[in-house]
């Protein structure tokens, strides 16, 4: 026979069960995600390193090589704002909100400034280079990196606004948004390293 309190807490039981089933698919979907998708960023590098075969020098003739010294600083910020995103998911693991805040608001800003100097080099590509696919690719790479950027770091202000109204606690079922949008924003930090060494380091 089956008592009044077995009663109460297989409901309760099977909720938490429940959550940890949907915390697991959504971590293993966002894994699926991030694998596959990184894929099309590898192809645009690949795409990239077709093209330069295609000179006998890169980049070409009379166009001069871009310039690492403001790009090396957005990889820096954006970096630095991937560590903040970790130290803000562990606090917030840890029931501090105040400091989750605190680490999101500074991955915010250093990802709008990652992204200012990203803006001021796709648009700061000269005509010589524009004439050529060195410039060209570049312009492609940057530019589709940053809507990822962009829309992701739209998915933290809003993670940001619901931590700031205590819609998370330090429980990682009910705070899969905060962890979700921490992996797709390292996801744009390792694809961004990528293009990066591409880009700037390797002629």
């Amino acid at each position: 026979m089956t008592s009044y309190v077995d009663r109460q807490q297989k409901p309760k039981l099977g909720g938490r069960s429940e959550a940890d089933m949907r915390l697991k698919n959504n971590r293993l979907g966002m894994t699926i995600f991030q694998i596959s998708w990184i894929m099309v960023f590898l192809a645009l590098i690949i795409v990239n390193w077709q093209l330069r075969f295609s000179y006998s020098e890169w980049p070409p003739a009379g166009v001069a090589p871009f310039d690492p010294l403001l790009p090396s600083a957005a990889t820096l910020a954006l970096l630095l704002s991937s560590v903040l995103v970790r130290r803000g998911l562990q606090t917030l693991r840890r029931n501090r909100a105040g400091a989750f805040l605190m680490h999101w608001r500074g991955a915010l800003v250093l990802g709008v400034a990652f992204m200012a100097i990203i803006i001021y080099e796709f648009a700061s590509v000269s005509d010589a280079a524009m004439a050529t696919q060195y410039g060209v690719t570049m312009r492609l790479m940057t530019g589709f990196h940053f809507l990822h950027a962009l829309a992701i770091m739209a998915i933290m202000a809003r993670v940001y606004r619901s931590g700031a109204a205590g819609s998370y606690s330090g429980d990682e079922r009910d705070s899969w948004a905060v962890e979700g949008s921490a992996k797709l924003w390292y996801f744009v930090t390792l694809a961004w390293i990528m293009f990066y060494v591409v880009l700037y380091w390797i002629h």
